[in-house]
């Protein structure tokens, strides 16, 4: 791939058909995570059901993470693109159709979505080193960061409105809308992609080319490090994330309206620290935002164990989310600065293998002791998990040196 033009962004017509069909897209997206474990609890009124559905967000990395890095290493970036917003726009369309048959169809729609979202995201991060520079990586995943909490704040507040006031089918229909304008945007981007010769692939075959991700992200000490820190902060991250559908529907008691406004208060929040890493761009210390970002968000998780009005939650819940705009918006430009092109999509793939995988499985075990165990008893542990390898990370040098 030729390098990136060394353009402002504002001028960067690529880059800004990427950020309007993800600004788009992931407004659909919130309705959706909305709708589907909303109907789930109405049609089952089980904490761990809830839970599984919205583990299977994750879960698929476990399956395809690693096969989906060899895949978009071979191939055409933007054609990965169009073609799973194309394939994700009929699956969420069905979804209506399938709940009036069987939650288990729900369940399997759920799947089938998720896992196109595993070649997806990984294809998006490693594509846009080669739309911009890399001394704008931060500014534009920044950038991109923004536009995803600006979709938090207003997706998920009107996903609570749509979901209580017209339906949970409407919200699906929009969710389809959306993905096909993020595809027709993606399609239209001035993308020049260059087959990679044979020789970036020393030997054929996806078990080999697989292996020459994961060697390189095991002996490159600092991606090593970083991706131990995540890891064990996935483990609390991922069991909060079906407490806050659980707090929201039995503590505070508001339904899907009060979940969608406590996630558009970490949407709020997110907003405002991708606005502020977009400031301060190649100012921001990775190193520091990673470990601060994660130690942050563990003592905004377990003060929620301290509060039971809505109100007072917007505080802790807006916390979060500029804390994981701190992080992650760190964690990913590291990354794509490190990794060398050839290797992006494999080295992605086996990360976001490891991490979602942990992140599924806590997801799961979150929403299964909810239903023995106090939800906010829950989000001080979680926090506490949280917290600890944010502080591990100050004395780990791979992690620290991230500059």
């Amino acid at each position: 791939m030729a390098p990136a033009v060394d353009r402002p962004l504002a001028a960067n017509r690529s880059f800004l058909l990427l950020w309007i069909g993800q600004f788009v897209s992931q407004i659909g997206d919130r309705l959706a995570m909305v709708a589907f474990p909303w109907l789930v609890y109405q049609s089952t009124e089980s904490t761990f059901s809830t839970g599984v559905v919205l583990a299977l967000y994750a879960l698929p990395y476990v399956v395809f993470g690693v096969l989906a890095g060899v895949v978009i290493d071979r191939l055409n970036k933007r054609l990965v693109l169009v073609g799973v917003d194309l394939l994700r726009a009929g699956l969420v369309l069905s979804v209506p159709l399938v709940a009036e048959v069987s939650t288990a169809g729900v369940y399997l729609v759920s799947f089938l979505t998720a896992s196109l979202g595993v070649f997806y995201d990984p294809c998006k991060l490693a594509i846009l080193p080669d739309l911009v520079p890399s001394r704008q990586l931060i500014r534009a995943n920044s950038f991109l960061a923004t536009a995803e909490t600006l979709t938090e704040v207003v997706g998920y507040a009107l996903a609570g409105f749509i979901v209580f006031a017209v339906s949970t089918s409407t919200a699906f229909v929009i969710d389809a809308a959306t993905f096909v304008f993020s595809a027709t945007a993606v399609a239209l981007m001035s993308y020049r992609y260059v087959r990679p010769p044979a020789a970036a692939f020393r030997r054929p075959g996806v078990v080999h080319e697989a292996r020459e991700g994961i060697a390189y992200l095991v002996h490159h000490r600092g991606l090593a490090a970083n991706t131990l820190l995540v890891i064990a902060a996935a483990i609390g991250l991922g069991a909060s994330y079906p407490l806050t559908f659980f707090y929201a529907t039995d503590v505070i008691g508001g339904g899907a309206r009060t979940f969608g406004l406590l996630e558009s208060a970490i949407g709020a929040g997110y907003l405002v620290g991708s606005l502020a890493m977009a400031g301060a761009g190649q100012r921001v210390d990775k190193g520091i935002a990673m470990t601060a970002g994660i130690t942050v968000l563990g003592a905004g998780l377990a003060s929620i164990g301290a509060i039971s009005t809505l109100f007072l939650a917007f505080v802790p819940f807006f916390v979060l989310g500029v804390a994981d705009a701190a992080a992650l918006i760190s964690i990913d430009t590291y990354f794509q600065q490190t990794v060398p092109a050839r290797l992006r999509g494999r080295v992605w793939g086996v990360r976001f293998t490891l991490t979602q995988g942990v992140y599924a499985l806590s997801v799961l075990a979150g929403g299964a002791a909810a239903g023995f165990i106090d939800v906010q008893v829950l989000f001080v542990v979680c926090g506490v998990v949280v917290a600890v390898p944010g502080i591990a990370g100050v004395f780990m040098a791979g992690v620290r040196r991230a500059h």
